[in-house]
């Protein structure tokens, strides 16, 4: 949450000429609510089933893309087993002050309403999935073009 999954993506789908795909944005399309009524409707369990339903639809696509996923996908049930086993996973880590600076004001993240500490909780929680994903880019200082380039050649896309 806030390390610039979205825009490194964009970057990098702009960088490798392939077309970005947002996980979040497609559960907002598949289920016509946005992401803080999901949660507020049906809980943190019916978002991360739905989000799994559409991220096994996602990978099962044929071509190439830049898939950006949201920050509790790759911790819930087996997702990140499913996107190492269909594709490159990269985790973008960012040390949690600087998440914090990032996401802190921003109401379309429900978690934030959670607090600064019990958000550190879940990083700490979900920051082992984070690092079973096959590169990790440090992106502590690093502007969104200069992760997206270390993104690049760290993978043989």
């Amino acid at each position: 949450m806030g390390c610039g999954k979205t825009s490194v993506g964009r970057e990098l789908s702009n960088l490798l000429k392939l077309p970005l795909l947002d996980l979040d944005s497609l559960i907002v399309e598949r289920t016509k609510m946005e992401i803080p009524q999901i949660f507020e409707r049906f809980g943190e369990e019916g978002f991360r089933k739905v989000e799994r339903e559409v991220l096994e639809e996602v990978l099962r696509k044929s071509g190439s893309f830049v898939l950006s996923v949201g920050g509790g996908a790759p911790a819930y049930k087996d997702n990140l087993n499913l996107i190492n086993s269909f594709s490159t996973s990269v985790f973008l880590e960012t040390p949690f002050e600087e998440l914090w600076k990032r996401i802190s004001k921003d109401e379309n993240r429900p978690l934030v309403k959670l607090g600064k500490e019990r958000v550190r909780e879940l990083y700490e929680k979900r920051f082992p999935f984070y690092r079973r994903a096959d590169f990790t880019v440090n992106c502590r200082g690093k502007g969104v073009k200069e992760v997206a380039l270390a993104v690049a050649e760290l993978t043989s896309f």
